[in-house]
């Protein structure tokens, strides 16, 4: 039980990677809290998946790009649970494929919200209480995407970069009231959303480029965060850490 009696906060996890990461923080005997930000997943079989296996959940539906529903948000977690002790920054509002002029700064201010302001009001939020604590975990997941430009990507891979460089930012500053903060970058990830796109040739051909030969699975990421949200990562912070079977090195 690497986080027993810890609190977790996984933005975005009624659906894929961040559900996958409530899953296994709960059978690690953390508390779980699972957020909405749209009507996006389907936040009832996640609570069930969890109680089911002895779990403790709280589900909170907020915009994390609103200050008032972050606010309120960490309040009925404080309310239920006492505190917030993980937070993980895993919501992303999508990828759209654009060449750059086609994308307009909408575009671009819409995955700063999502990515970057989501993750500064979350944090805002929790780290007062982690500092007086003076013990927090923040990881905020990332994107494999920052090594490897698209033409495609402009303004989800602007905003994932700035995602870094808050991260490491954060690290050196609250580093001495032992909060760590590390960034996940998963590659591709077998999601749901990604099953039903990919063909068994697509696959086959991204496979055929990455060292360990398969695809990345939301357990793969999950266990990435487990390490950094528990003492096993204690006295590692501000660190990148790519979860994609060695594609960035090849």
């Amino acid at each position: 039980m690497l986080l027993k009696n810890k609190v977790a906060l996984i933005t975005g996890s009624v659906r894929g990677t961040g559900a996958g990461i409530a899953r296994v923080f709960a059978g690690e005997g953390a508390q779980v809290v699972i957020n909405q930000v749209k009507e996006e997943g389907n936040p009832q079989q996640v609570l069930e998946e969890i109680e089911s296996a002895g779990g403790q959940v709280l589900f909170v539906k907020a915009d994390i790009t609103d200050e008032a529903h972050v606010t309120d948000m960490v309040r009925q977690i404080e309310d239920r649970f006492g505190q917030v002790d993980i937070l993980v920054n895993n919501y992303a509002g999508g990828i759209p494929q654009k060449l750059f002029q086609e994308t307009t700064w909408a575009d671009w201010q819409y995955q700063l919200d999502t990515t970057v302001k989501a993750a500064f009001l979350c944090a805002q939020a929790v780290l007062p209480g982690m500092k007086t604590r003076r013990w927090g975990r923040i990881i905020n997941i990332n994107t494999i995407g920052i090594h490897q430009p698209s033409p495609h990507y402009h303004a989800y891979i602007a905003a994932k970069t700035a995602m870094l460089g808050f991260s490491r930012n954060l690290a050196v500053e609250f580093g001495q009231y032992n909060i760590t903060v590390n960034i996940v970058s998963p590659g591709l990830t077998l999601t749901q959303e990604v099953k039903d796109m990919l063909t068994q040739e697509t696959q086959a051909k991204h496979e055929s480029k990455v060292p360990l030969r398969r695809t990345g699975t939301v357990e793969d990421t999950a266990n990435a965060a487990l390490f950094f949200a528990s003492e096993l990562g204690s006295f590692v912070t501000g660190h990148y850490m790519p979860v994609c079977g060695g594609q960035v090195l090849a």
